[in-house]
């Protein structure tokens, strides 16, 4: 970080001076430290927070129901989890079915394949 700029006593010099990108940086990132910190107290208001709204949900009927299931307490915190858990099932099965690949996979040469021929030849100039 640069020291501000000289300003020779002035005090309309120094207020002119911008605060610089790093300080900025360093209060956002305390700022973020003392999110961290308190985690666990913010799990809890926000756990609280969402059970009240479950509770008014039930307690408080809304009378524009579409569907049978609007019409029952809590139906969208219900629905809401559900989707929740298709949405992270569905992505480990994909992930594990069609992204993940061996540690090796992209440096494996020790199996001959049509894409870089047999490695044994080619070590030895035959390729």
């Amino acid at each position: 970080m640069t020291p501000p700029p000289e300003h020779d006593g002035n005090p309309a010099v120094h207020s002119a001076v911008k605060m610089e990108p790093e300080m900025e940086v360093t209060r956002l990132g305390r700022f973020l430290e003392g999110l961290v910190n308190r985690s666990r107290l913010l799990s809890k208001i926000m756990l609280v927070i969402m059970a009240a709204l479950v509770v008014a949900d039930i307690a408080i009927p809304t009378g524009y129901d579409r569907f049978f299931w609007e019409r029952l307490g809590g139906a969208g915190a219900l629905y809401g989890l559900f989707a929740c858990f298709v949405i992270v099932v569905v992505s480990k099965f994909l992930g594990y079915k069609l992204l993940y690949r061996p540690e090796d996979y992209f440096d494996n040469e020790r199996q001959g394949n049509k894409l870089i021929g047999d490695p044994q030849a080619r070590e030895a100039g035959h390729d």
